[in-house]
């Protein structure tokens, strides 16, 4: 409709903002023996250093690829599985964001009841609490949608 522009733009800037967080946070430290076995970690700090500024980030590397044709048995997961060493950052994301376990998709529900519950210690594990905020965030931007159509 008339609002597509907008809502593209409101996605664009928002995977925007999320990748830069991923960017900001440090990878895990490897550890001494890792370090010395590939011998290319200096390498690869200067190779970010030196062209990082100048170069499309991966995020953009990645929205300029080609379309891949819609097909019914294509696994996204095993996709961004492929394509890690490529888009370390995005597969980290889409790991993140795509792989939500299914006990937790039914836990989801429990998270948005408006009734006090009491919550074992086994069922709270199951997510982080970044992904119990993000789905409280997606319950009230949908609820606001709803309220305002």
């Amino acid at each position: 409709g008339e609002d597509a522009g907008k809502n593209v733009k409101t996605v664009d800037d928002g995977i925007h903002e999320l990748f830069t967080e991923y960017m900001a946070v440090p990878s895990p430290p490897q550890s001494e023996k890792s370090e010395k076995a590939d011998g290319l970690s200096d390498f690869d700090t200067y190779i970010m250093e030196t062209t990082g500024k100048d170069l499309k980030s991966e995020l953009d590397q990645y929205l300029d690829e080609t379309l891949l044709p819609r097909v019914q048995e294509f696994d996204v997961l095993d996709w961004w599985k492929q394509n890690k060493l490529k888009f370390p950052t995005l597969s980290k994301m889409a790991r993140d964001i795509l792989s939500v376990p299914v006990s937790a998709a039914a836990f989801a529900d429990h998270v948005f009841d408006m009734e006090p519950r009491e919550m074992d210690e086994y069922k709270t594990s199951l997510l982080r609490p970044e992904t119990v905020e993000a789905l409280i965030c997606a319950k009230e931007w949908l609820l606001e949608s709803d309220a305002s159509s």
